[in-house]
């Protein structure tokens, strides 16, 4: 006959749960140490033993146990298990009661596939914190203090120092007029707008422009007012008369020749007036970002060099460009 109880018991040093199967589950519960402030214990961890009727399915620990320990095949041990299973629920009909070694006792109870297991304190498996006993811990801080300073709700009241008042009271100030004076233009009313004298300079200027004619705004929108009322250029005599395309000195300055001797050239228009400071003979023209101050033009570089080196002497700086 087997002892299963032996074989249960040492199982469950290892495993949480051994099942028997058609008969339940044999479960170990840990319970972790913890401190009772009623009592003032310290309670150490221990393990109780229980029983789940419901779990009854075969998951092979108890079979493999007795196969080892009885040196039998699985099979055999399995069918060693059910007859002894057999004779012990034949026995819990009859007496109502199962001796499980040192496990505890089986009980029959209202149902009889549901018995009533009551563990022993003398088992293996739950003295493993055998021996250790609650501990007494006195609280440095009693309860009955820790509830009168949470029970303490009453608003207290902070005097602040008049001093403190009037230093507070000018900095709120010094805030809001700050806020106001920001969102003084955000809040400003209809305006408005004059009638003005355009003062702005243009950056472009597309043809060369001779000085001695004056600059007439409908014919030239790329040449501000002001710049033009800044020109000066010699008065002309009626019986004097400049044949177009040549200046009073002599100079060729056509818009079809491809090369111009430039004498300067200058950053901006303005510059470029200054430069020429009202000399009839100089003219400006717009290339590459720069503006240019050319004394004439030609048609060929041939034509441009020979005109160069005869006015070399007046214009020392005089260079042939191609526009």
């Amino acid at each position: 006959m087997l002892d299963i109880a032996e074989h249960i018991e040492y199982l469950l040093l290892c495993h949480d749960c051994v099942v028997v199967p058609g008969l339940g589950a044999f479960l170990v519960n840990d319970t972790h140490a913890y401190y009772d402030p009623k009592t003032c214990h310290f309670f150490p961890p221990k393990r109780t033993l229980g029983f789940n009727p419901e779990v009854r399915h075969n998951d092979g620990l108890l079979v493999a146990s007795i196969s080892r320990k009885e040196g039998m095949s699985i099979e055999n041990a399995r069918m060693a298990l059910e007859s002894e299973i057999t004779a012990m629920r034949h026995q819990l009909g009859l007496t109502g009661e199962i001796a499980m070694g040192n496990l505890g006792s089986l009980h029959k109870g209202v149902n009889p596939d549901a018995p009533v297991f009551e563990p022993s304190n003398y088992s293996l498996s739950s003295l493993r914190y055998a021996g250790l006993k609650p501990i007494t811990i006195q609280p440095v801080i009693s309860e009955t203090d820790v509830e009168s300073e949470v029970e303490d709700n009453t608003p207290r009241i902070v005097s602040i120092p008049a001093p403190l008042k009037i230093v507070a009271s000018i900095v709120v100030i010094m805030v809001a007029l700050g806020i106001l004076y920001s969102t003084r233009g955000l809040v400003r009313g209809p305006e408005m707008t004059f009638a003005s004298l355009d003062t702005g300079i243009s950056s472009k200027v597309d043809t060369a422009l001779p000085l001695n004619v004056s600059v007439d705004s409908a014919l030239e929108p790329a040449l501000s007012r002001e710049i033009a009322l800044n020109i000066s250029y010699p008065a002309i005599e009626n019986n004097a008369e400049v044949s177009e395309g040549e200046n009073s000195g002599g100079m060729n300055f056509s818009d079809t020749d491809r090369y111009l001797l430039v004498v300067a050239s200058l950053p901006s228009h303005n510059s470029a007036l200054r430069h020429i400071n009202g000399n009839p003979d100089l003219r400006i023209i717009e290339m590459d970002g720069n503006y240019r101050v050319y004394v004439g033009t030609a048609p060929t570089i041939t034509a441009a060099r020979s005109i160069a080196n005869d006015i070399v002497s007046q214009y020392p700086n005089v260079w042939v460009c191609k526009r």
